[in-house]
């Protein structure tokens, strides 16, 4: 199964109500005698300040922006596109003071929860809704994903008496922790680029990030229908889990490939919605869920690592959710609207991350993964199918993907293999004529899995 954590507000009136943003809407009258903390001349970010010192007179801790390390050989594409998406100016005004707000600390916990509050921002005016501060935070973390240390979660108090709003953003951590993290995380991403080769494509830079983040990060099944381990584990929903902490859910799977393929010149974008999933032989829907869109060559296609990430072990590198079309992904997902297409009762409804951004139709099957890297075979045909196990050996690779075309059904390609003279083994018995020490186990039992839905066969590989 596979979860977002839930988006929350809490507005300050004369005392701190926690509200659900999902489930309801804040109502309030505007508090007309308090007076609120002004911050408006302390530094936003540490550029002069050292990393880690602490500001007496506000009581706050302010850490330097840290310039993680870029890929040598490829520029970087971080394409604003929920900035984009804001649609007032009071919005982007609001995406800019978050951004920079995000690097001052304090070690006062916010009551009733476990995130730490970080330097109020002051906005001119009390008519900031709760769904426009959100839309704007949700925007910046779309945007910087390398923001890892912040929550959803965020206070507003209002004060008409002096005609402003108060916005209080809440951390998962304390300055101290977050400078450790960031350097732990800059050593991830030096280690990472350093082992990537040199002169890939952007497809297999994509392939390269996709397959990095399958190798090194396990999903994490504690956090199912676990609050209180979700909340405790907050790392399990951002970069440092993944590249760290080697631990994540779908957040941080998919986080991480934005930022990763981004720093490697590759637009892409967080897509947010729903999946169904198969629970004791039935389909569970409303499952809530987080994936990626990409842009290659000019073509946007649809992304989903976390899904990818099999338990199997003898099953690797058979990726059947990368780089394929909206009418694909729509089998088993179903996206959610933007901020911009939900009306207010759908707004008071929500429970998870909405988008502000969605890419153009995803149509294109060029760079589909499974089409491809695997092989096309419409009928039983011993040489091409003999050629492509002499390909996947040559690579080792740990299966050999087989693309059926549009007019054979996968059960019928299955049934013919095995037919009669049974192609399927003299494919195995001539390859190993051409394999160097004929590694593959002419006398095993055919091990394979059939995508219907896709018109895919996998076989694995009968190594000996």
């Amino acid at each position: 199964m596979r979860f977002t954590k839930a988006v929350s507000i809490a507005i300050t009136l004369f005392m701190l109500l926690t509200l659900s943003a999902c489930t309801q809407t804040p109502q309030s009258t505007r508090d007309t005698s308090a007076l609120l903390t002004r911050y408006s001349d302390m530094p936003l970010s540490g550029e002069d300040v050292e990393i880690g010192s602490h500001d007496d007179e506000y009581g706050f801790h302010i850490v330097n922006r840290i310039a993680f390390t870029h890929p040598r050989d490829y520029s970087s594409k971080h394409v604003a596109h929920s900035y984009q998406t804001l649609k007032t100016d009071i919005q982007k005004m609001i995406y800019d003071k978050v951004v920079d707000a995000c690097y001052c600390f304090s070690d006062e916990m916010v009551e009733g929860d476990t995130t730490y509050r970080m330097r109020p921002i002051t906005l001119s005016g009390t008519e900031h809704s709760g769904r426009e501060v959100e839309a704007a935070i949700i925007a910046a973390f779309d945007d910087h994903p390398e923001i890892f240390w912040m929550d959803y979660l965020f206070d507003l108090r209002y004060d008409t008496a002096a005609d402003i709003t108060e916005l209080v953003l809440h951390a998962e951590y304390t300055a101290d922790q977050v400078v450790k993290m960031m350097r732990e995380f800059d050593d991830a991403l030096t280690a990472f680029y350093r082992e990537m080769p040199k002169e890939l494509s952007e497809y297999e830079r994509e392939v390269y990030v996709y397959k990095y983040i399958i190798d090194h990060c396990v999903y994490d099944e504690n956090v199912i229908d676990n609050i209180e381990y979700e909340n405790s584990h907050p790392s399990l929903f951002n970069l440092y889990g993944v590249m760290v902490d080697h631990q994540a859910v779908c957040e941080g799977y998919a986080y991480t490939f934005d930022y990763l393929c981004s720093e490697l010149g590759i637009d892409t974008v967080c897509v947010g919605g729903t999946a169904v999933i198969e629970e004791d032989g039935a389909d569970v829907t409303d499952t809530l869920h987080l994936w990626n869109a990409v842009e290659l060559d000019g073509e946007w296609y649809q992304v989903d690592v976390t899904w990818d990430d099999l338990d199997d072990e003898d099953i690797k590198d058979v990726f059947v959710y990368l780089n394929v079309t909206d009418q694909v992904m729509a089998q088993d997902h179903t996206t959610d609207k933007t901020y911009n297409e939900i009306t207010d009762a759908e707004y008071d409804r929500l429970e998870c991350y909405i988008n502000n951004f969605l890419p153009a139709p995803c149509t294109a099957t060029d760079y589909c993964y499974y089409l491809r890297e695997g092989i096309l075979l419409s009928a039983p045909d011993v040489d091409v199918l003999c050629d492509g196990f002499v390909q996947a050996g040559q690579k080792r690779a740990s299966a050999l993907m087989i693309n059926t075309g549009s007019d054979t059904t996968v059960q019928a390609l299955c049934d013919a293999l095995f037919d009669g003279d049974q192609p399927y083994y003299q494919a195995i018995d001539k390859a190993n004529t051409a394999l160097a020490d004929a590694p593959l186990d002419t006398n095993a039992d055919a091990v394979y899995y059939s995508y219907d839905d896709r018109g895919l066969i996998v076989f694995e590989m009968p190594y000996r």
